[in-house]
């Protein structure tokens, strides 16, 4: 197999994002909605999907994840070492995914135990074990759907994700089962470890600055009055320590990138946010969450630009504020050494922590 391309500098990777027709986004033979589609049909699906996450849906569910966080928080122990990745990252994740897409609370262990073993999978890089992870959590997601079909009266309304999903149309026609499967898949096995991740990133950064600490503590008992200043510093804290690596992409014809890297057609490519996000070319040195805030490429650009942002920026402000409005403090618990997540994943993989 041909080793992908990695595109490293901002340049290149905003130039393969917004080209989809010489990046195509096909770089697999299974089903991936929309993630793995270009063109009209990637557009067709996409709008099945940013119709469960309009700015008013967002809003909608922004009670319900500050009522989320609050639990999780309050039930942590003060004083003692928690991890902030598994204890408070992982519990709010599941439990707030599970409330937005109407799946009952009596999941969370389940998804909890799946998201260890897709770790434990991707870091050993075994095939087959990587195909039960997925078909575990096809399983998961089939029954989920086939309780909601169930559930379902003629004219009832759509008072949950999963709901509205099957009501959805495309084309004139009702989803498949593979492609809805496909879009929760999308939704809740990327976005689990994914929200979790991003807050051991924002908590150790918060940890290990004070002085940052102190300035989103006085944000959080300002908000919502504070809400783009707090994004902003949410949005800078990933920026420097980035969860999403890379996305796949493959050339259709020989391109030559801004910097100057030449690809014959077919070529696999890897956009490479993390590396982007840090590019001298772009991004002055330190924290400056205003200034880097217009080229931070986190959720990605292009026509594939995550259309979850709005709601990943509402979850993770919303365990960020109920976290500080919560606790005197975030301190490293010193006698415990944070780790890293290996390749291909990033991030802490645990970081123990005291709130005081």
């Amino acid at each position: 197999m041909t080793e992908p391309v990695r595109l490293t500098r901002h340049a290149d990777v905003i130039a393969a994002a917004q080209d989809p027709e010489r990046f195509s986004s096909r770089t697999s033979h299974h089903l991936h909605v929309p993630n793995g589609m270009d063109g009209a049909e990637h557009r067709a699906f996409r709008d099945v999907v940013e119709r469960q996450m309009t700015p008013e849906l967002v809003a909608s569910l922004e009670q319900m994840l500050q009522t989320t966080a609050r639990e999780v928080v309050a039930a942590l122990p003060r004083n003692e070492p928690i991890d902030a990745v598994a204890d408070l990252g992982e519990v709010f994740a599941v439990r707030a995914q599970c409330r937005w897409l109407g799946w009952p609370d009596s999941l969370e262990s389940e998804l909890r135990e799946w998201m260890a073993e897709n770790y434990a999978a991707a870091r050993a890089g075994d095939s087959s074990r990587n195909a039960a992870v997925a078909a575990w959590f096809d399983e998961i997601v089939t029954r989920q759907v086939t309780a909601h079909r169930e559930a379902t009266t003629p004219g009832g309304a759509a008072d949950d994700a999963t709901h509205r999903l099957l009501a959805e149309r495309v084309h004139g026609r009702p989803l498949s089962d593979d492609e809805i499967v496909s879009i929760l898949r999308n939704w809740t096995a990327g976005d689990l470890g994914s929200l979790a991740r991003c807050v051991g990133v924002v908590v150790h950064r918060l940890a290990e600055r004070p002085r940052w600490q102190q300035r989103v503590r006085t944000l959080a008992q300002q908000a919502p009055h504070a809400t783009a200043e707090l994004d902003a510093i949410l949005g800078e804290c990933l920026r420097l320590d980035d969860p999403f690596v890379a996305n796949k992409r493959v050339t259709t014809c020989p391109v030559t990138t801004p910097s100057g890297v030449t690809l014959d057609a077919d070529s696999p490519v890897l956009l490479d946010w993390t590396a982007a996000n840090r590019d001298a070319d772009v991004f002055s040195p330190g924290f400056d969450p205003e200034a880097h805030a217009e080229h931070n490429l986190v959720f990605g650009a292009g026509p594939h630009v995550c259309p979850g942002r709005d709601l990943s920026y509402a979850e993770l402000r919303a365990i960020t504020v109920a976290l500080l409005a919560g606790t005197d403090g975030v301190d490293f618990a010193h006698d415990r050494t944070p780790t890293r997540h290996l390749p291909p994943l990033a991030g802490w993989a645990t970081l123990p922590v005291i709130l005081r």
